[in-house]
């Protein structure tokens, strides 16, 4: 891939790489193939709890961005705790469940701040987890017992996440216009489930294409199975980052017109 062809770095930066795979050493190996072409990776539960802080400090001495995806969910104090020592690690974006509630939200934001001040490092991004895409409207009723749909249930989740002092959230694709619409300009939105071509729904709900989430208003989108199950994974890069340059061509045009 030409790494200069049709997209400029910042472009790049909106694609996160979930490295969802099962052996550290896939995951290292699968690092080192995708540097050239992608900044972003997403260390979720299941490398974190292999070996998470060792993984993350390979990432950030190739000078790679890192999504620590912890989802944490607890009383304040012990996700205080938690967001402190991910903090410490330099990675740039951390995320808590919104359903935490706004207390807890604002003490993991105070203890990014003061972690990243004593460390003298930039603060990383505090998201907050909304509705998880695997839900959808059924599952949700069904298991929350709530009469909110999921558009509302997030909705709901994202202002209270930003009353709390969060930076941004995560949500499906489906979420993006209204949270966009009802939060502004600046409140990050990162969006998993996101799908290419004729792969499966597999367990994800609420999907969209590159292309459409990012015209849609996200301002990243995190791609995992695409890229991991392709053939050619530098090729299924490159039509990813294509579709994103496409979705803020698309998302320009609108505006402008």
């Amino acid at each position: 891939m030409d790494k200069n062809r049709h997209l400029d770095a910042d472009l790049r930066e909106k694609l996160i790489l979930g490295l969802d795979v099962d052996d550290m050493a896939e995951a290292y190996s699968l690092i080192d193939k995708m540097a050239p072409y992608i900044k972003y990776y997403k260390v979720g539960l299941q490398l974190i709890t292999k070996d998470g802080p060792r993984l993350v400090g390979t990432l950030k001495r190739k000078g790679l961005k890192v999504f620590y995806d912890a989802k944490f969910f607890d009383i304040p104090q012990t996700v205080y705790n938690a967001c402190y020592e991910a903090a410490r690690y330099g990675v740039n974006m951390v995320n808590v469940h919104a359903l935490g509630g706004e207390k807890m939200i604002s003490y993991a934001k105070e203890a990014i701040m003061k972690s990243s001040d004593k460390m003298k490092l930039d603060p990383p991004l505090l998201l907050a987890v909304t509705v998880l895409t695997s839900f959808d409207n059924r599952s949700l009723k069904a298991s929350v017992k709530t009469d909110f749909d999921v558009k509302k249930m997030v909705l709901a989740l994202a202002k209270s996440a930003k009353k709390a002092g969060a930076d941004g959230v995560v949500c499906s694709p489906h979420e993006i216009k209204m949270l966009r619409k009802e939060l502004g300009p600046d409140f990050v939105i990162v969006t998993p489930g996101i799908r290419t071509g004729k792969i499966s729904k597999d367990d994800q709900k609420r999907i969209m294409t590159p292309k459409d989430a990012i015209a849609s208003g996200s301002d990243y989108i995190v791609v995992a199975r695409p890229i991991l199950k392709a053939d050619d994974r530098v090729l299924a890069v490159e039509n990813i980052l294509k579709e994103i340059k496409e979705g803020y061509d698309n998302a320009k045009r609108r505006k402008n017109s």
